[in-house]
Formats: structure tokens, C-alpha cells, sequence
């Protein structure tokens, strides 16, 4: 005999092959119903409660932070209410930055692009700042003498208002990637071509401070001079910054320059390392991959020979940009290893540039802690230094603040 369903059977199975059947629809309804919840907690605890935000695991590098949205007539009017609602919630979604690594990873891997703005691949894999290719390739103007000899002019008084008060002053130019290394820019950068041939910026700088008198070193020429003794590049393939070699040397060449140098001469030894960290990385964390390759050629720096018996900690005043990261590190491998106050120019989120301030204690690597950047603070510290460091990077330099901020401080010591 046949066997009869029963209705009921019939009718139940049919409702369970239904869902089977929607399970997909429901899946994505449900994702989608999940993220709309997602967005509305973290839009309502953003402001308030930071902490109790969704978040991803791997939040992007480099991306601002979402400006407030604006809720006044004027604005909901213009549509400026809006626009901020709908960032604020795309940005604010815990798979924004998943999406954005897909898209950068698609883009990196098919066509060999940057998908990060102000960042390029060039040739075998090396990263650039596409605003240190474009002031490189911008060279060959005729120097500003003028602005040059005064500029030198105010490096001296500097120097010469710190050692009339004890204090030892050096002047460092840090080296450009792009200028450095241009045999890797990429084929379609315009001066590529002729990148051997480009010219001497710096020559003139570099005599007027000699002219000057000013104690200097020259880290672009540096760089350029020992990169073919190490077996490693100076400037690592995904960052923008020279390596720990890179600032060790400079800040050598430093402690050799200055007289009676308070923290003693540095010696360093090196060795290689497989796995790229911290600044030798920071352009391929702008790339934001999903699967990032940081498996490449750089250095860890260490002491060598013994640290010296200082009858007290020398304190060290740096004043630049974000070169001196490196030397610092590397000035605390020194015989006398210094308290570091750190003043350097940060871009904001907004696109400002502000001096900020950080103090690192003696043989401390790190960052150090985040300190008040009022003038009266930079008084205290000019007061206090042993040994100042100035620096400035060849792409921009005598262009900057530091050198004003540092000639005002100074002349306000008593």
C-alpha cells in the first residue's frame, strides 16, 4: 500500500523547506538589522560614552575622526546635518574598516596602487609620500640667498645664546626618502628618469651654516654617503622614515660634533630584523590591507661598550618633526643616557599643525608621556637642557616654525 501524509505533515514540511529556502534572505535581513542597531548604539554613546562603542578588532590607520554633526536649523537646512549623519554612521559602522582593507587589498593587489591618499607604491614594492616626490621633483630653482643667509644667520645666534648659558647645540637636516632612494620611485613619477641628475638643494644651506659657524649635521648626506656600507636600506620599504641605523647615525655624528658632549659620545651596534615594527611600518599601515606584508629587511639598534658612571642625568631638548623619533631613540643607547623633552609638529585631524610635547624618561625608547606644550613649558626645559637638538627635514627646509619658536625661546631666557 501507498503510505498517506497526513495534512499536517504535508503543511509542516512545507513550512520548514520555506525557511530552508529564506534562510539566506532572513541572513542578510538579520546582518542588516544588526548593523542599523550597531550604528544607532555607538551614534548614541559616541559623544558621551566612548568606551561602550562596537568596535573592530583592527581600527583604521590615518582616517580622521568623523567631525561632530551639527544640529541647528541653519545646518539641517544647508543639508550639513545630513551629510554629517551619514559619515558619522558609515564611519561609525564596526565593519567600515573591514570593508575599506578589502577595497585597499583589491586595489593593492590587481593593479600595484595605493588606494590611501598622499601614499604611492613604487618600484619593487617601495612606499613614498607623494608629498616628498613632488618637492623632489619640484628642485632646480634658484636659491633664495638672501633668505638663506639669514635663516643661517638666526641658527647662529641660536647656538651662540645657548653655549654663552653651558649648553651644547647641534643643528640636524634629516634626509628625504624620495631623495635618498630615488632609484625605486615609481616609472611614472616625471623625474624618474633623471633622478641621478637632479639638483643639489641643499648646497647652499649647507654653506651658509658653515659659514656661520653653526654646528650641523648633514643627515640627507649622511644617509647618502653610508648607505653603501649596511647590507639593510637606511629607509625601510613600507615607511616614509630613515630606520633606527638611520637616526643612529645622525645622533653619533652629533655627539662627536659637540664639545664635551653631556651625554657622551654613542657607539651602537645593529643587527637585522625580519619583522618590520613601529615607524618602519607606518606607510604600509596607511595602505590599511587586509593582509599587509611586513616581512622585510630592517634594524634593531643596541649599545655598545658600556654605559659611563654620570654623576647626574643630562637633560636633552629636541625641537622638529618627526625624524627626531629616531635619533631620540637612539640617544638613549648614549653613555649617559638623557631625560628627553621632545617638541614637535603634529598634524591634527583637522589638517592643523600644533606643537606638542612629550618627556621620555632616561633609557626610555618609547614616546614617553604627553606633557603641556604652553610656552612656559618650553621655557622651563630651554632652561634646563644640557644639549638642544634642532631639526629640520631637507624637503622642507628653513620653510618651518622651529627654528622661530626656538630663536623666541631662547631670547627669553634670562
Amino acid at each position: 500500500m501507498t503510505p498517506v501524509n497526513h495534512p499536517c505533515e504535508a503543511r509542516s514540511a512545507a513550512i520548514k523547506g520555506a525557511i530552508i529556502t529564506r534562510l539566506p534572505i532572513f541572513g542578510c535581513a538579520g546582518f542588516i538589522l544588526f548593523l542599523f542597531l550597531a550604528n544607532l548604539w555607538n551614534f548614541a554613546v559616541e559623544r558621551d560614552w566612548p568606551k561602550l562603542r562596537i568596535r573592530s578588532a583592527s581600527p583604521l590607520a590615518g582616517v580622521a575622526k568623523p567631525k561632530p554633526v551639527p544640529w541647528t536649523l541653519d545646518a539641517f537646512l544647508s543639508g550639513e546635518t545630513q551629510k554629517a549623519v551619514s559619515i558619522n554612521l558609515g564611519r561609525e559602522s564596526p565593519v567600515f574598516p573591514i570593508a575599506v582593507r578589502a577595497k585597499n587589498q583589491l586595489v593593492y593587489s590587481l593593479f600595484g596602487k595605493s588606494a590611501a591618499p598622499g601614499v604611492v607604491v613604487g618600484r619593487n614594492d617601495q612606499l613614498y609620500e607623494q608629498f616628498y616626490i613632488d618637492e623632489f621633483c619640484a628642485r632646480g630653482g634658484a636659491p633664495d640667498f638672501p633668505r638663506i643667509e639669514t635663516w643661517a644667520s638666526t641658527l647662529s645666534g641660536i647656538q651662540q645664546a645657548a653655549e654663552a648659558r653651558g649648553k651644547s647645540f647641534v643643528y640636524v637636516v634629516s634626509p628625504s626618502k624620495a631623495a635618498r632612494y630615488p632609484e625605486d620611485l615609481p616609472r611614472s613619477v616625471p623625474c624618474a628618469a633623471r633622478a641621478a641628475a637632479t639638483h643639489d638643494k641643499l648646497a647652499p644651506y649647507l654653506a651658509a651654516l658653515a659659514k656661520a659657524g653653526v654646528r650641523h649635521v648633514d643627515g640627507a648626506g649622511l644617509i647618502s654617503a653610508e648607505r653603501p656600507h649596511y647590507a639593510i636600506p637606511l629607509f625601510p620599504r613600507g615607511g616614509t622614515h630613515w630606520n633606527s641605523v638611520g637616526g643612529a647615525l645622525a645622533f653619533r655624528e652629533a655627539t662627536r660634533l659637540s664639545p664635551a658632549s653631556p651625554v657622551g659620545v654613542l657607539d651602537f651596534a645593529y643587527a637585522p630584523s625580519p619583522q618590520a615594527m613601529g615607524t618602519d611600518r607606518d606607510l604600509l599601515d596607511l595602505l590599511n590591507l587586509l593582509w599587509p606584508d611586513a616581512q622585510y629587511s630592517t634594524a634593531a639598534i643596541g649599545r655598545a661598550g658600556e654605559a659611563a658612571d654620570c654623576p647626574r642625568t643630562p637633560r636633552l631638548l629636541a625641537m622638529g618633526g618627526s625624524f627626531l623619533h629616531q635619533i631620540l631613540a637612539a640617544a638613549t643607547l648614549a653613555p649617559c643616557p638623557p631625560q628627553i623633552d621632545y617638541w614637535f609638529y603634529m598634524r591634527m585631524e583637522d589638517n592643523r599643525v600644533e606643537l606638542g610635547h612629550y618627556r621620555r624618561s632616561p633609557g626610555d625608547a618609547s614616546n614617553g608621556a604627553r606633557l603641556s606644550a604652553a610656552l612656559e613649558e618650553l621655557d622651563e626645559n630651554l632652561a634646563g637642557a644640557d644639549l638642544i637638538l634642532l631639526e629640520e627635514n631637507e624637503s622642507n627646509i628653513a620653510t618651518m616654525k622651529q627654528v622661530g619658536h626656538l630663536a623666541d625661546a631662547i631670547g627669553r631666557l634670562h
